[in-house]
């Protein structure tokens, strides 16, 4: 999916009494089936704009269009039920079961039952909620698991556009994590357009394919996908939100499949005394891995063979590799494996253990500089 979702003109926001607007005159585009996530400090607009989009705040002027259509030509009714919108309290109705929360939207849409239950049964699935709650009302489930249907209610009538305000912000932070990756998870598979607001640049880096930085007022200081915005803020303002660990923080969003590897101190069990020394030499290490049809086997220290027999490594008992990565394994990762191993150089397999390659704390900097 690609293009344009959502589409901003020119949008402001002013409030009665207030001594500026909320927010500045907003141009910004949406991409389809990506998360845009909108960030910046208290007083910068991020709710308003979010709000602005399902018309639950009116814009003073400009022009909002999904899919190209102006949002004030359809009725407000239509346009909220063609958007899911998720919220930091939840705002689950306590009185209906976790089931019928689910099923609000397709209520409201004339559903029939069986449909119905079908629709609540496939997100009860999708967002890992147990068919064993469906009957239990919000009181019962932990913070965690409300929000959990407070997305599935969300995705009930399958909506385009996914609004999500703070949307983890009131669970505690081992909760915030798990319910963080469920969402990429859960994105990988439906692919909506989601405009999420956080206060948290680290959430906004680890959740957005792109992030919007915006400052008091509404004011838009930059637009650029996580690793841009953090390798090269706009100005000062972005600088200094992003934080001073950006190179820290970019570590977890580069993976070792994009790094140019190094061939690493690895040779095949049947490789000579000599091209063992030699491949310890150029990785500068005391320690040679080996591999059994290009499949990584093992390690050993270079002390431990006699670089004069003919096959050095032939009969010798391999140690298991525990500085080990895999393609998809991010950079700090990376870091992390070789500031705990005991060596400089960790080596990369693929899910099949076939050897692609090695780390180090240079191929890291290199890959981070390109």
């Amino acid at each position: 999916m690609t293009g344009t979702a959502i589409e901003l003109r020119g949008v402001t926001k002013s409030f009665a009494g207030a001594d500026h607007p909320a927010v500045a005159p907003l141009d910004l585009t949406v991409n389809a089936g990506e998360i845009t996530v909108l960030i910046g400090p208290s007083g910068c607009g991020k709710t308003t704009t979010l709000r602005m989009i399902n018309r639950l705040v009116n814009p003073t002027d400009g022009v909002i269009t999904i899919d190209g259509t102006d949002i004030r030509q359809r009725s407000l009714t239509d346009l909220r039920r063609a958007i899911g919108y998720v919220i930091q309290q939840i705002g689950l109705f306590p009185h209906r079961t976790i089931a019928q929360n689910i099923a609000t939207v397709p209520k409201l849409l004339g559903w029939d039952r069986a449909r119905t239950n079908t629709r609540v049964g496939e997100l009860a699935e999708l967002v890992g909620i147990d068919a064993s709650m469906l009957k239990r009302y919000p009181s019962e489930l932990s913070g965690g698991q409300q929000q959990r249907v407070g997305v599935a209610r969300a995705l009930a009538a399958d909506p385009p556009v996914l609004l999500m305000d703070e949307p983890f912000g009131a669970v505690d932070p081992i909760v915030r994590a798990h319910l963080q990756d469920e969402l990429l998870a859960l994105q990988a598979r439906v692919h909506k357009t989601i405009v999420l607001v956080t206060h948290d640049i680290d959430e906004a880096i680890l959740l957005g394919d792109r992030v919007v930085v915006l400052n008091v007022g509404g004011i838009l200081e930059q637009v650029a996908a996580p690793d841009d915005l953090l390798a090269s803020p706009a100005n000062g303002f972005v600088a200094s939100f992003v934080g001073n660990e950006r190179g820290i923080k970019r570590l977890s969003l580069a993976r070792v499949e994009r790094l140019a590897l190094d061939a690493g101190p690895v040779v095949d069990r049947l490789a000579s005394g000599a091209d063992i020394k030699a491949a310890a030499d150029a990785a500068g290490v005391d320690w040679v891995g080996a591999t059994e049809s290009g499949r990584l086997a093992g390690w050993v220290p270079v002390e431990d063979l006699r670089l004069d027999a003919a096959a050095p490594l032939t009969g010798t008992e391999l140690r298991p590799v525990v500085a080990q990565l895999r393609p998809s394994s991010s950079l700090r990762a990376a870091l992390e494996v070789i500031l705990t191993a005991r060596s400089s150089t960790a080596l990369v397999a693929d899910e099949d253990g076939t050897y692609l390659g090695s780390v180090t704390l240079e191929t890291i900097r290199s890959g981070l500089a390109s």
